[in-house]
């Protein structure tokens, strides 16, 4: 049940023809205001791993529980705590400003150790790991609600009783709770429920403080040459997650929530970055160019493309015309 999603390339150097190397299959769905599937490829009940792609969720949940101190962390930390973040020095210099709120210091994080990608001969930390902004933020929440600091990760504790059930209100009962790399709850829902999740984040007041977090700040979010930052520029949400997951939001001109998500089945992030961008330029909701994966090299060279597969960009004359 799964659909060809994403053809790798590479040129045949006699003839310039081009051959198809390899091909990422998955599931892709989009939802519309109602949350109701318009159309997929693959199983669109398929139950998935959503991971990091519900960070902006997993954030909200914390800043709901804030609220009841008064405590407000600025649109930059909101922000790095809805990402999977590169350990930039903008990531790394927001995470340690959301750390003093709550006193916590950088050792102390749930988090494990991590190089990160901004600079591989960094040292292992706990900041550097992708996943820091959102520990903070849920030392934050753990400081303010009065959790145990052994507890923050714990599915029974407080804190991931609020974030859980939170995620519950938005994507539906989990099918199965796992362990996420981060060492957080990982919850496993039909893919569906993913799109239409991101579908309310475009427009719904609850969630206005991430939406507003993360189109103001695209860098915090992800970081150079990351898709879901090229999406945010152009007013989309987005949000990837391990192992080729992908969500994404936006809101049509008469202020309608439409959600894409997608499911990549060999686990591969430049398969669903580039199906999710590929399927919203063919709908002409972002430019076509907003971003390219990096292409296959030969010798240090480009020699071929990491495209959308025909499915993926026919799938946007299934769908109604949008204006944003």
């Amino acid at each position: 049940m799964t659909a060809p999603l994403v053809e790798v390339t590479r040129r045949d150097v006699r003839t310039d023809r081009t051959l198809v190397e390899s091909v990422h299959h998955g599931y892709l769905v989009v939802t519309g205001p109602d949350g109701e599937v318009l159309a997929s490829l693959g199983d669109p009940d398929r139950v998935t791993l959503v991971r990091s792609a519900v960070k902006p969720f997993q954030a909200t949940a914390c800043l709901e529980s804030l609220a009841l101190s008064g405590a407000r962390p600025s649109p930059q930390e909101i922000a790095v705590a809805c990402a999977s973040h590169r350990a930039e020095s903008r990531h790394l210099d927001a995470v340690r400003r959301l750390l003093q709120r709550s006193g916590t210091r950088p050792d102390e994080l749930t988090c494990p150790p991590a190089v990160g990608l901004a600079d591989p001969a960094a040292r292992p930390a706990r900041i550097r790991h992708n996943c820091s902004g959102k520990h903070a933020m849920f030392a934050l929440a753990g400081v303010e609600m009065g959790a145990p600091a052994g507890t923050l990760l714990d599915p029974d504790g407080p804190l991931q009783q609020a974030v859980l059930g939170l995620l519950a209100e938005v994507l539906g009962p989990p099918v199965a709770v796992a362990v996420d790399g981060c060492g957080a709850p990982a919850v496993a829902v039909p893919i569906a429920a993913l799109a239409a999740a991101y579908g309310r984040l475009a427009v719904e007041d609850r969630w206005a403080a991430v939406r507003e977090a993360m189109l103001a700040h695209p860098g915090l979010v992800g970081g150079e040459d990351r898709a879901e930052t090229a999406l945010l520029e152009e007013g989309v949400l987005a949000k990837p997650g391990a192992e080729g997951v992908f969500g994404a939001g936006f809101r049509d001109a008469r202020g309608g929530g439409y959600g894409v998500a997608v499911k990549v089945f060999d686990g591969a992030p430049r398969a669903s970055s580039t199906t999710v961008v590929g399927l919203l330029e063919a709908m002409g909701i972002v430019p076509v160019g907003t971003w390219t994966a990096p292409p296959p090299t030969g010798g240090g060279r480009p020699v071929g493309e990491i495209r959308p597969s025909a499915r993926v960009t026919g799938l946007a004359g299934e769908l109604p015309r949008l204006r944003r």
